[in-house]
């Protein structure tokens, strides 16, 4: 029951981890259109995997589909096997040579829910009956002097490894919602140079290499959520979502911690109020705030953003009458001091030992830390 247990629990958190791990396994489309001598079109389509985890014996579902913009005839291809690709291999699935009418078109290429390539591309003749393909330049391999370029907009799309990270953060983002990356959308791929090689996301107690890390900024959005990754040489980041705001170049990744009733229930049995279902929650903080001080405020001062409510997590925080006066450390014990003159935070042994269990975890996670006090002495009491 436990290990069972437990294994959901890693379920329920994988959504919220700070850190997106390098074994997510997902396939980025590629398209390569040029014209011969002869005015044939040729059209290669392969596959590549993204993040440094290759794609690993997992069964490929990809469609191929030309459509004209004038006429009913299209080309439909479908290609389903099993892959094996390290990190950085291609397997090409479609290198074909067509006479096309002059006209212009629609190519899709890739998985239905992993993500795919859409682009438009045209064929025409010039006075004399030369041929001549158009096309934005990033899929225009090999160029010839039968083909015209098209700027590629948004300019991100241009540069392959901006399109490797966008790819690799938003098969990140599919896998941790469980939904098919295709509902996610880019909104923006910046490049920017970290200063160090947390990429700007520092968890307090590790270490980082000081040294200018090139890397880029990717902006995703879901059902009005925007979420952030941050990506360079082989690591990705996801920014915590909360708090609002504008997300800062540099942050503290912390955590504070809710309570989850069904992993209670899975764990126990039943409702047991467990300390063992108070479970973290991934936040940013400040920079130049302190750390732990500054965790112990959001929990305390903020409420659970709705998609955490959603799944399960609750907090009484924040409870009206109750701040926080001070956070100190001493010898490895951090007393957290409370304002409460109404006593809200009393009440039976369950609700105590939850909201004790949220400020302690909160508190705790931090390495210099080893007890928590609560003061005053009346405060959390049954």
């Amino acid at each position: 029951m436990r290990r069972g247990a437990w294994a959901v629990i890693g379920c329920v958190l994988a959504g919220w981890a700070v850190a997106a791990g390098p074994l997510v396994e997902a396939l980025r489309p590629e398209i390569a259109l040029s014209m011969e001598a002869d005015g044939v079109v040729r059209i290669r389509s392969w596959a590549t995997p993204v993040g440094p985890a290759g794609y690993r014996d997992r069964p490929a579902e990809l469609e191929w589909m030309l459509v004209p913009q004038v006429g009913s005839w299209r080309i439909v291809a479908a290609f389903a096997e099993v892959l094996s690709l390290d990190a950085g291999e291609a397997k090409t699935f479609a290198d074909w040579r067509i006479r096309l009418p002059a006209g212009e078109y629609t190519l899709t290429w890739g998985d239905p829910c992993e993500g795919a390539i859409t682009m438009s591309f045209s064929v025409y003749e010039d006075g004399i009956g030369s041929r001549m393909l158009t096309a934005p330049e990033r899929f225009l391999s090999p160029l010839t002097p039968f083909v015209a370029s098209l700027a590629d907009a948004p300019a991100w799309k241009a540069d392959p490894e901006a399109r490797r990270a966008a790819a690799w953060a938003r098969a990140s983002l599919a896998e941790d919602l469980a939904i098919c990356a295709r509902k996610i959308e880019v909104t923006e791929v910046l490049a920017r140079e970290f200063s160090d090689t947390s990429l700007g996301v520092r968890e307090p107690g590790t270490f980082y290499a000081q040294m200018i890390t090139p890397g880029f900024v990717v902006r995703l959005a879901w059902q009005g959520r925007a979420v952030e990754y941050r990506v360079a040489d082989g690591h990705m980041v996801r920014v915590p979502e909360v708090p609002a705001g504008e997300v800062p170049g540099e942050m503290w990744g912390v955590n504070v911690f809710a309570y989850h009733a069904g992993v209670d229930l899975l764990l126990h049995g039943h409702t047991a109020c467990s300390p063992d279902a108070v479970l973290p929650l991934a936040r940013w903080v400040p920079f130049d705030a302190p750390p732990l001080e500054a965790s112990v405020r959001l929990l305390l001062d903020h409420p659970l953003a709705p998609w955490e409510a959603e799944v399960g997590y609750s907090s009484e925080f924040p409870l009206p009458g109750v701040s926080l006066e001070a956070v100190y450390v001493e010898d490895g014990v951090v007393t957290v001091v409370l304002a409460d003159p109404e006593h809200r935070t009393s009440g039976g042994a369950c609700r105590t030992g939850i909201l004790r269990a949220q400020i302690e975890k909160t508190a705790l996670q931090f390495p210099e830390v080893e007890e928590v006090r609560i003061l005053p002495p009346e405060a959390l009491q049954p």
